[in-house]
């Protein structure tokens, strides 16, 4: 069964707050993460690079 959008966020969210340099806003749409820092994307992540990285998503 697929994680819906709010808990894909909350692992998503959880993994960066531990591991990932500073950024200051998370966008996910379902399919491809951004990561901002200052109003500027600094990192993207698609769905399969996120499945590789956290567990449980």
């Amino acid at each position: 069964m697929e994680l819906n959008l709010q808990r894909q966020y909350d692992l998503i969210y959880s993994y960066f707050k531990a591991t990932a340099e500073p950024y200051d806003t998370l966008l996910w749409d379902g399919r491809k993460l951004l990561v901002l820092l200052n109003e500027a994307e600094i990192e993207e992540y698609t769905y399969c690079d996120l499945k590789m990285l956290i567990n449980g998503f």
